[in-house]
This record gives C-alpha cells, structure tokens and sequence, in this order.
C-alpha cells in the first residue's frame, strides 16, 4: 500500500504543476491550461478534452465503464466496470489506461470517488436490495463498509462527501421513522458516526474544511441551499429557492455553484453577488450537478434534451466560465440518456503516448 500511495506522489512530481492563465473567453483561457475535462464516450472508453472543446482524445480502450473520479494529481483514475452478468468491479488505472488494481466486495460495485487525500476510494456495494457505503485503498486493501442499509425500501446512505483531509466521509441517511433523516458523518479509523444536520441532504465540504453547504427539504420550512460551519451548527440561506439543489464549492472556497431551475447559479458563500452563469435552455434539462475546474475559472455539467416525450434523452457537455461571460456545448449529444457530470483532471500533463481522436458526439 505504501508503495502504490509513494507511485502515486511520485507520479504528480514528475507531471508538473499548474500554470499561470489569462483571458477572457472559454477558448482564450483553455488554451494556456493543461487541464482537462474527462468523459465516456458513446463508443466507450475515458476521453479527454480542453475546457473549449478541443483536441479530445481517448485515455483507455473502449471499455464499457462508468463514472471516472481522478486521484488528486490525476496519475491514476477510477471507475466501474462491468465483469459479468449484473456484476461490476472497481478498477483503477494509469492516465494511459493501464489497469492496475480492481476490487469491489459486493456483486454490483459502482459509484467511486477519490478521497482528497489520495489514501482511499469511497465506492458504492449492493447485493439485490442491500448496499453500502464502503471505502478500500487505492490497491484494494482494506475493502470494508462505513455505512450501511437496511433491506429495500431504504433511504440511505446516499450523497457521500469526502472532507479536505480524507479522515471523515459526509452522507445523507434516515427516513425519520427507525432512523432520524438527516447528514451524517462518519470517521474512517473508529467508524464514529455523528449526525451534522436534521432533515437536509447533499452534503458538500468546503476544500478549506471550515463550511459544509447542504440541501434543506422544504418540509422543515427552510427549503433551498445552505452553508453552516464543518460540525453542521450555524446554518444560513444561499439560495432558499425550493428548487435550488447540488451544491459545488470552488476551489477556493469563496462560491458555490448549484442548479435552480434547470440554470446554473454562482453565488457567493454568504449568498451575495449571485449570477446565473448558464440559463435555463428551453426543452432542456440540468442532467447533472455542476463541477468546478481545479482553477476555479470553469463550471461543466451535462445538458440532457428529448424530441419528443416518447424519445429517450440525448445528453450533451456543456461548459460555462464562472465569470459568466460565456457558455459553450462542447461535446454534443453523446449519450442517449441522461448521464452524470464530467470529471475535471488535476492541471497536470498527460504521459507521452499515442491517443486517437475521441468522438465529439
């Protein structure tokens, strides 16, 4: 384990770190950043491509795979992948889509999110109408659960959140009948749960680790997106918007960008200077949460449209600049369904090798 977590930092050495950037339009800007925003591509495999839309490439082989989430130096990337009939595993693999560990103790294993930290992957485990929360490391080891259902019909756990330092995983859990509805947090070395917020969902820490924004049900008369402090206590209105919903910190912790209405919304963290930096698109839905760039200067999501209401939907990857100047479709109707949002890689180069185009649609 110590090994792979050295191979890791000693690959985000050798890739470089960030660059200075300026401009004013999405391809202006893209031009001078190296860092790119990943996605499945209709064919299958993981693509890459610059926040305007240009040069996209194919990271891996074509493999059937499903939501990627990158280590924090972006060496190595993790996703779902389907190993059988109703079952999937865990695999992790290099940038140039070599597979290096696979894991997954439950017979559907899916949803990874690396934590901050880089020492461990949070990923989802179901057998039929059972599932949890569980976490291994990079490698596979320490596979194990935090957090569990109860059997079908359940409410939880869901929306997991990592905090900045790794150490505690946030998750929205209970029904307020056998179990309080709220978020929850949990501390992977003592497996200590403690409740941070009644009756709200969506959790989202705040990479300094000092706020913790959240989603109120509006039956407990609040409604809306909300920040209060790490531990859940002195929570005040962003946006109080019944529809307002996915909460995404900048990186510098200063905004948050959530969806109201089908638009994409950036607002301070005190609920100021509020700018709508994508608007509603008639016909079209907000498919997916917003998901800021490592630089802070971009906000990408997935836009999902249908013909008809007898046709499936047809989803595109858009991106806006959170200065709200500028809005572009970058990858158009690659799915035909409603998928997830892209994944930002960290602003470091790619390894040297040869890449084939990837599809735009």
């Amino acid at each position: 384990m110590r090994a792979f977590i050295a191979l890791i930092g000693l690959a985000a050495t050798l890739g470089g770190g960030a660059m200075a950037h300026t401009g004013v339009g999405i391809g202006a800007a893209a031009a001078r950043s190296p860092a790119l925003l990943t996605y499945v591509a209709s064919t299958g495999g993981l693509c890459a491509v610059h926040a305007d839309g240009s040069h996209p490439v194919r990271l891996t082989p074509a493999w059937r795979l499903h939501g990627p989430t990158w280590s924090p130096r972006g060496a190595y990337v993790a996703f779902s992948r389907a190993t059988g009939s109703g079952q999937s595993k865990i695999f992790v693999a290099t940038a140039r889509g070599k597979i290096v560990s696979r894991f997954g103790s439950a017979t559907y294993n899916g949803g990874p999110l690396w934590s901050p930290d880089g020492r461990h992957i949070q990923y989802w485990g179901s057998f039929a109408h059972i599932y949890g929360l569980m976490v291994a490391a990079p490698d596979g080891s320490g596979d194990g659960e935090v957090a569990g259902s109860s059997a079908w019909p359940t409410s939880g756990p869901a929306n997991p959140a990592w905090s900045p330092d790794g150490q505690w995983l946030a998750f929205t859990d209970g029904d307020d009948i056998a179990v309080p509805q709220g978020i929850y947090s949990v501390r992977l070395e003592s497996y200590e749960r403690r409740m941070l917020v009644r009756r709200a969902y969506y959790p989202a820490h705040s990479p300094d680790g000092t706020k913790l924004a959240f989603v109120a049900f509006p039956r407990a008369g609040l409604g809306g997106v909300f920040v209060a402090n790490a531990d859940g206590s002195e929570p005040r209105a962003v946006s109080d918007a019944a529809d307002a919903a996915m909460p995404a910190w900048s990186p510098d912790s200063k905004r948050i960008a959530f969806v109201r209405d089908f638009a994409i919304v950036v607002a301070r963290a005190d609920g100021s200077g509020e700018d709508i930096i994508a608007p509603r698109v008639p016909s079209r839905i907000v498919a997916s949460g917003p998901r800021w760039s490592p630089d802070g200067r971009f906000v990408a999501f997935t836009r999902a449209e249908r013909s008809r209401t007898d046709r499936p939907f047809k989803s595109s990857i858009v991106v806006a600049r959170a200065e709200g100047d500028n809005v572009r479709v970058i990858i158009r109707r690659f799915a035909k369904d409603v998928v997830d949002a892209p994944a930002w890689r960290s602003e470091t180069p790619l390894p040297p090798a040869k890449r084939p185009p990837c599809p735009r649609r």
